[in-house]
């Protein structure tokens, strides 16, 4: 994984907090850039990004002091715009559009008529392109959130775990989740396992500026959350819980003699949950 630092030296930081104006502006510059994508992905609305940026860039000039380790730069500002994008839809009760506008379609269309090596012909690439944006609107914004901190952000989960205030476990089991949820809203719009990768690239691209278009790819490394994790997220699913639920029901109206018999089934509920996950692992 990339350093969570990117193209911000330390000693650029360092120079901004003693008060030197010019590399205050120079890091302003290099921070705005990373920012708008990152809010962008987020809100998905240009006009609202800019705002939200403006917002997000002053409270980092006026409160650079507050950064006690420079290696927590990005992360502390991300914390700040993901703050002030549900401080904009939960504060002035916003409701975000789930539909693409025709200005939005062709902005995204825009983006991607050039040749990419995708495989995919321009107009199945526009189709992929529409599809993954309205399938990231759907998407709940913590979902959303951790998508583009692991995929586009680069940070490992230890990282987002700091950056959303979760343990490095918990971001593991919600990245599985957004990724099967992001999964599932492709699949309903016809497009399966194959172009998950390939579609998630293309939303880089689209949200990003197009000096950074080429680095939009993302590796299926980046997709891995690991065995725990996996089994934690799907045994917490509604479908684990529902058969939790049932199991203890069962054992529960069961007489007690009867127990040595729940032996064999709760076997058989580790191999089934086993196999599900293994079917996870698949689809993934």
């Amino acid at each position: 994984m990339a350093t969570v630092l990117q193209n911000v030296s330390p000693g650029l930081i360092h120079e901004a907090k003693l008060g030197n104006k010019d590399s205050m502006n120079r890091l302003a510059e290099l921070a705005s850039e990373r920012l708008y994508a990152y809010i962008y992905r987020l809100t998905l609305d240009q006009t609202i990004t800019q705002d939200i940026l403006q917002e997000t860039i002053l409270f980092m000039v006026q409160s650079i002091n507050q950064l006690e380790h420079v290696e927590h730069f990005w992360g502390w500002l991300f914390r700040t715009a993901m703050g002030n994008v549900q401080h904009y839809y939960r504060d002035l009760n916003r409701r975000k559009t789930v539909e693409l506008s025709e200005n939005e379609r062709l902005y995204i269309h825009n983006r991607v008529s050039t040749d990419f090596n995708d495989g995919l012909t321009e107009l199945l690439r526009k189709e992929l392109s529409d599809a993954v944006f309205m399938a990231m609107k759907r998407l709940k914004l913590k979902y959303r959130n951790i998508l583009i901190l692991r995929c586009f952000e680069n940070m490992d989960y230890a990282q987002i775990g700091t950056v959303m205030n979760c343990s490095e476990l918990r971001s593991r089991v919600m990245f599985f989740r957004a990724k099967t949820s992001l999964r599932r809203e492709l699949a309903m719009q016809g497009f399966g396992k194959y172009y998950f990768l390939i579609a998630l690239a293309l939303f880089g691209v689209v949200t990003t500026s197009a000096k950074a278009a080429s680095s939009a790819t993302i590796t299926a490394s980046s997709l891995e959350v690991g065995f725990t994790a996996s089994l934690i997220a799907i045994i917490s699913s509604k479908i684990g819980i529902t058969a939790t639920a049932v199991a203890t029901a069962i054992a529960f109206a069961l007489p007690t003699h009867t127990f040595i018999y729940l032996i064999p089934i709760a076997c058989f509920a580790a191999l089934f949950i086993f196999f599900i996950y293994l079917a996870s692992i698949y689809n993934n």
